[in-house]
């Protein structure tokens, strides 16, 4: 059997622990069911014996009538121990999921640039069954076998010291067999769940990625893609059913050879009137109870083996340290943004899989923005406009002094307060599938559903929610699928107003919409945005015309800065790009 690894067990222990007690009273139960079942042999010694004595029939049916009852109650125990170790087992899958998902939530966006979703749900559904069919099922037939085993052997000690030591011996050859074959079943199991974590990748990109598949005309060969991988993973699985394939014919085969030992010697012992015939018949009948647990062992080391692995797979997430690391509340923590926002020097570079940071994606940045004044951000797609704007609700780590809000370094900033204070509307927008009204009461802490409609207003989404048959309550598909792209964005819009934050950032937030709409939205925000730090990312000029500053970024670096009057008289860069984009409008309009 493969070696334990150090600290393996460390997140699993203290979820057991919780459910001790149900383990425990599991293992009363064993023990009362295992006790009063192997009695039973013993009474068929006593009845064969009274047989052969002569003895009158009722005492033969009392000895019958005796081995019901203790059959019956047996079961009854039995039931229990089913009843607590499983019922202990759901409750720890429940709790470890429970565990793994609270991890997950608390990882920053970095670690989920290098992980597949495809892996995560298989760690979170199939290897956290694995673990659940370890610690219940596996349990409960380990207890069993060792309860049955001490008894059993107890009993065939008292029956025959002789036939008990020609039992034993060759079955200790199976320890060795079990070591082997342990091992290579561990090792085969983690190359197993690997796999199954990739077909769940292919799955998730497929659906995921679905207008794509079939605007390409990509069906059958993603069908074929997955049906490749589906037949290795099938490949896989056969080639461990063989392997766990050898346990039961190898134990059954060494098992067999030891019952006709036993027949041989115990039929000597009776010619030679050392053994009577009952006992040689109870003897049998412990020596099937010795050997069903050795029988089972195959299928416990299996169940252990995969959920060994399992474990190790999910170790590795609960493992991980956020780069981000909450500082806490204090005496001293601010307890609501202001909405200050400084860069000192700021070079970021995002991290790498290996724990290195990559090339900078920004360099150099110094820029104040003041309380309640309107930024605009402007620049080539890759000049780090989305970088740059992720770092104020601490997305990403920044170093010492480089980040500051309301003069104090971000890094001592609880997160709660700080991202409470910050309503963000991301270039990729993002919608549950829930209710129209859930995605945009979604930012509020406690619902205020009266307000939904007003937040929508500001985002000129109203109007068309109330030509939707179910309006406000209307479900939208996955990733809200069932909206177009401007609606989406003017959902996530309409949820940061819902939230009334000090600082507003909107990453080209109106990019799906047309000139008109986004005109109208920004007409509304006038009621919003007065008063409230505000930080305005787009392509279009137009849309930045009535910020108090604009800097334009290229390569990482900010290489102009000013208000629009400002810029178009430095005739640079934003100048040149006003000019562009206005000979467009016009050629929009021939």
């Amino acid at each position: 059997m493969a070696t334990d690894k150090p600290g393996r067990f460390n997140h699993l222990l203290p979820i057991l622990k919780r459910y001790s007690g149900y383990f425990w009273f599991g293992a009363t139960a064993t023990l009362f069911a295992n006790g009063l079942i192997l009695i039973i042999p013993y009474l068929t010694k006593l009845a064969f014996e009274a047989i052969q004595q002569g003895r009158p029939s009722s005492a033969v049916f009392h000895l019958a009538l005796t081995m019901v009852i203790l059959a019956t109650v047996a079961g009854v125990f039995r039931f229990f121990m089913r009843r607590s170790i499983i019922w202990a087992s759901r409750k720890i899958e429940y709790d470890l999921r429970g565990t793994l998902f609270s991890k997950l939530l608390t990882l920053d966006p970095g670690y989920y640039h290098t992980s597949k979703t495809g892996d995560l749900m298989a760690h979170a559904t199939n290897d956290i069954e694995a673990v659940r069919m370890m610690v219940g099922p596996g349990v409960m037939q380990v207890t069993n076998a060792v309860v049955s085993t001490v008894i059993s052997l107890a009993f065939m000690l008292t029956l025959s010291p002789k036939l008990t030591l020609v039992t034993v011996l060759p079955l200790m050859l199976l320890s060795l067999v079990v070591n082997r074959l342990g091992t290579l079943a561990h090792k085969r199991y983690q190359i197993i769940q690997t796999h199954f974590a990739y077909l769940t990748t292919r799955v998730q990109e497929n659906l995921a990625g679905m207008r794509v598949i079939k605007a390409y005309r990509r069906e059958n060969s993603e069908i074929e893609r997955f049906g490749d991988a589906s037949r290795k993973y099938i490949g896989m699985n056969l080639n461990m059913i063989k392997l766990v394939g050898l346990f039961s014919p190898l134990l059954a085969t060494i098992v067999g050879g030891v019952t006709l030992l036993v027949l041989f010697v115990g039929g000597r012992e009776i010619v030679g009137n050392h053994l009577t015939l009952g006992t040689l018949v109870a003897f049998f009948g412990y020596m099937g109870s010795l050997t069903w647990p050795i029988l089972a062992l195959g299928w416990v080391i299996s169940l252990y083996q995969r959920g060994t692995a399992s474990l190790d797979r999910i170790n590795k997430i609960l493992n991980t340290q956020p780069m981000i690391v909450d500082p806490g509340k204090s005496k001293t923590s601010p307890a609501k943004v202001k909405g200050k926002i400084e860069f000192r020097h700021l070079t970021f570079g995002y991290p790498n899989p290996d724990g290195t940071i990559g090339a900078p994606i920004l360099t150099d940045i110094d820029l104040v923005i003041e309380p309640g004044t309107r930024l605009g951000i402007i620049g080539p797609t890759g000049s780090g406009k989305t970088t740059l704007v992720s770092l104020i609700p601490r997305l990403f780590s920044t170093g010492a002094g480089q980040l500051l809000v309301d003069d104090i370094d971000i890094r001592l900033w609880p997160l709660a307060p700080l991202r409470r204070g910050i309503g963000f509307v991301p270039q990729e927008t993002f919608l549950f599938s829930d209710t129209l009204e859930a995605n945009i009461d979604f930012s509020a802490e406690e619902s205020r559903s009266n307000r939904v409609v007003e937040a929508a207003m500001l985002a000129a989404l109203h109007e068309e929610v109330e030509s939707f048959p179910q309006r406000y309550e209307t479900i939208l598909g996955e990733r809200g699928i069932t909206l177009s792209g401007g609606q989406k964005q003017r959902t996530a819009l309409a949820r940061a107003i819902m939230k009334q934050p000090a600082v507003v950032i909107l990453d080209d937030a109106t990019s799906s919409v047309d000139t008109e709409t986004e005109e109208k939205i920004f007409a509304n925000l006038e009621k919003v945005l007065p008063g409230r730090t505000s930080i305005i990312i787009s392509h279009r000029v137009s849309s930045l015309k009535g910020c108090d500053r604009i800097v334009y970024l290229a390569d990482g670096r900010i290489v102009e800065e000013g208000t629009h009057e400002e810029l178009l008289g430095k005739n640079g860069f934003y100048a040149a790009l006003y000019r562009r984009q206005l000979m467009e409008a016009k050629l929009e309009k021939m």
